[in-house]
């Protein structure tokens, strides 16, 4: 299929969009392209979220020493910067 798609958009909503294509890196139309897939592609499974998550969880490294988020984020918080 080589369709080609026109959007009529307003120059606000195109300066944004620049913007955000800017901060990831990407052009313009890879940007949009990136939010339509995103929009449409088939939503994941819990599955896909737990086999996700335990990948994540096998990244670190046996015998890491485990900290909980709260205790970091309350001694930064905590601390006279």
């Amino acid at each position: 299929m080589d369709d080609k798609v026109t959007l009529d958009l307003d120059p606000d909503t195109l300066d944004a969009l620049a913007r955000r294509a800017e901060s990831h890196g990407h052009s313009v139309d890879d940007e949009v392209r990136a939010i339509i897939v995103r929009t449409v592609s088939p939503s994941k499974t819990a599955t896909d979220w737990v086999a996700r998550s335990r990948a994540i969880r096998a990244m670190t490294p046996p015998g890491s020493i485990k900290v909980d988020s709260w205790k970091l984020i309350r001694a930064d918080r905590d601390w006279e910067h």
